[in-house]
């Protein structure tokens, strides 16, 4: 049934004459004696009636907003240059009585709609939308023009009517699909107004592959005390995905805020939190995280806004590595100048500076040796020299122990 419905779409996608099959788009009716106009034309409107006729003295005015009389020779007033705002009707006058009415419409043709179709998840319609470039006017009105194709019950046409929302600046069109429907449609938009009309290019869908969740929500990530490597992440399924009867299954990314490479986790289907155990020390991380029907049925949803988070740091062991270190190179306050040992933080980065972190991060692993600036070391008696060695033997087996206890937590 699959491969006939499929074998169906695409002959009817390449036939030349689908879009007239789909629905005439045609431009609205206006009432008898209505004039219409484009807007910067030139307008002639002519007062009816019998009485009009001939050189006599005719009263025009304008029933709109604006205050606006004319007095003219014969029953044509001639209206130059004509903007939305001279839509409305025009009364005449002969002697003070009124002769007739004639009713100005003054419009601007739609622009070519372009359609897109989706589903939020397999219990709800398809919806169908158009977001136009700038307001349209009051009278524009749109129609979805819609074919159902499956291989049991052939081709079914019909209409959708559609609204424009003011809030969301948009037309949207409703389909509806009934749970579990593996259906093919083919739509096409059409907006028109008194002055024309345009249609959209045709879009097909089939229901249950168009399914593509909203982002997951409420993303959090949070260091876990005592595991420097650890990062918790969080999150929540989207308002518009029901979990009654279908779960969602879930892609978790992550990396260092300064790399450009993701690392990716396929999760389980229903879970909405896991523990990433291979984190950098002390570095802030960027995650996000998208879902998808658990069968496979549609498609991914968009990534969820990026949230950083940085594994916990042990204030107390950094203090005493710092101290250590500045005790052994015997210049404490060359070490710790800009560090504040009573309350830590962090030092701004630039996004230069995080290029070439990344890049120093990458070739670290196949360099042999560090290039570092080298001092001479100034002649010392036996004594000292003996001091000073045992205090770096003391040193670094303090620093080892200090090391090895943070890492075994």
């Amino acid at each position: 049934m699959l491969a006939v419905g499929c074998t169906l779409l695409l002959a009817l996608l390449a036939a030349p004459a689908v879009a007239l099959v789909l629905g005439s788009c045609r431009a609205l009716e206006v009432a008898d004696g209505t004039v219409t106009s484009l807007p910067g034309a030139t307008v002639t409107l002519i007062c009816p009636g019998k009485e009009a006729a001939g050189n006599v003295t005719i009263h025009w005015e304008f029933s709109g907003s604006q205050n606006r009389k004319w007095t003219v020779t014969g029953n044509t007033l001639v209206l130059r240059a004509v903007q939305l705002s001279d839509t409305g009707d025009y009364l005449c006058f002969l002697d003070d009585h009124l002769v007739g009415t004639v009713p100005l419409l003054v419009d601007v043709p739609p622009e070519e709609p372009k359609l897109s179709c989706f589903r939020k998840n397999p219990l709800v319609n398809a919806i169908c939308e158009w977001h136009p470039s700038s307001a349209p006017s009051p009278t524009t009105k749109a129609v979805l023009f819609a074919k159902k194709i499956n291989a049991t019950n052939g081709k079914s046409d019909f209409r959708v009517p559609c609204r424009y929302s003011q809030q969301l600046k948009s037309f949207s069109c409703q389909v509806e699909i009934l749970e579990g429907d593996k259906v093919y449609h083919i739509v096409s938009l059409c907006v028109a107004n008194s002055v024309g009309s345009k249609s959209s290019p045709n879009v097909a869908f089939q229901s249950l592959k168009m399914v593509q969740p909203d982002p997951p929500a409420n993303l959090a990530v949070s260091a876990i005390p005592g595991r420097p490597r650890w990062l918790k992440v969080s999150w929540q399924d989207p308002e518009s995905w029901d979990p009654s009867y279908y779960f969602l299954q879930f892609e978790l990314r992550y990396r260092p805020i300064w790399s450009k490479t993701f690392t990716v986790w396929p999760l389980q289907a229903a879970q909405h939190q896991c523990v990433i155990q291979d984190a950098l020390h002390g570095v802030k991380h960027v995650i996000q995280i998208r879902g998808k029907e658990e069968f496979d049925l549609g498609q991914w949803s968009e990534w969820s806004p990026e949230v950083t988070g940085t594994p916990w740091i042990d204030h107390c062991q950094v203090r005493l590595q710092l101290s250590v270190v500045a005790f052994l190179w015997g210049s404490s306050s060359e070490l710790t100048s800009g560090y504040d040992l009573a309350e830590p933080r962090t030092t701004p980065v630039s996004v230069e500076d995080y290029d070439n972190h990344e890049d120093q991060y990458k070739s670290s692993t196949e360099a042999t040796s560090v290039l570092a600036p080298v001092r001479e070391s100034p002649s010392v008696s036996l004594p000292t020299f003996l001091a000073a060695g045992g205090s770096l033997a003391f040193g670094l087996l303090l620093c080892v122990f200090i090391i090895l206890s943070g890492f075994s937590v």
